[in-house]
């Protein structure tokens, strides 16, 4: 009966800009019990899919080195829109090396994710695939929401650095599964808890240069393009991107955009 609850399918999506790292993870991770729901090679691409309820999985596994953004950065935008979706960092560097403080591990965990861990070590991933899913839906027996699907809406904006995406009163939701798996993805405690978060108050009353510029970044352009068929410096971007997450109350560019498309259709 246990063994039968620890293999019960469970929906993953993979982000990796590797494509035969993605290929080759979604094909054993398959091999293992689990449905690969989608797959992304960038990190703007898989925040989007994350702000919509229907395509979220159970389980969001990230690159730790994407070629747009860090897996960090995906973790901590992804969490706004869904603070209780699991998400598990993978690295093809030797988490006995990375797990320092300074490079992945602890970042990747404050801004939501449970662990990183080895993209070899397909097994420990699974099991803490399994792991996360399982206290996920423990949760929702006890009658707990899973995530903000009720709102589909992002959490509040984090006050603080970079690092300080995990404020005292946000010890639920995915950070409270941050101590579930050690490095090498074996349980060492279980529990689960709802994330609420209140919805900001957002103006998406853009002015016409910074929606020009907001749909160009939503379509993948670079700053550098933008620049030149604008026929505005780099620096006039900057100011108008800062002002427009001002306004929409997003923390960093990649969600300003992820914001523009959901809302303003871009």
């Amino acid at each position: 009966m246990e063994q039968h609850a620890r293999r019960k399918p469970v929906s993953i999506a993979i982000v990796d800009n590797d494509r035969m790292a993605l290929m080759a993870l979604s094909s054993l991770l398959a091999r293992d019990g689990c449905t690969v729901m989608w797959t992304a090679q960038l990190g703007a691409s898989a925040i989007q899919r994350c702000i919509r309820a229907q395509d979220r999985p159970d389980v969001l596994l990230v690159d730790m080195a994407l070629s747009d953004m860090t897996g960090v950065d995906v973790c901590r935008a992804a969490r706004r829109w869904a603070p209780a979706l699991p998400m598990i960092g993978v690295t093809a560097y030797d988490p006995a090396v990375y797990n320092d403080p300074a490079v992945y591990n602890d970042a990747a965990v404050a801004a939501g994710a449970i662990a990183v861990l080895s993209k070899d070590d397909v097994s420990a991933i699974a099991d803490a695939v399994r792991g996360a899913c399982a206290c996920r839906r423990s949760d929702a027996t006890a009658g707990l929401p899973v995530d903000a699907r009720q709102t589909g809406a992002p959490a509040a904006p984090v006050a603080g650095s970079p690092a300080d995406v995990v404020r005292s009163d946000e010890a639920d939701g995915p950070a409270d599964l941050a101590g579930t798996f050690g490095s090498s993805g074996q349980p060492v405690r279980s529990g689960c808890a709802d994330a609420s978060r209140a919805q900001p108050e957002r103006s998406f009353a853009l002015s016409a240069q910074q929606s020009a510029i907001m749909r160009m970044y939503a379509d993948g352009r670079s700053t550098d393009d933008i620049a030149a068929a604008l026929g505005i410096t780099k620096g006039t971007i900057f100011s108008q991107v800062a002002r427009v997450r001002e306004k929409l109350h997003a923390r960093d560019r990649d969600e300003a955009v992820a914001l523009c498309r959901r809302y303003l259709r871009m």
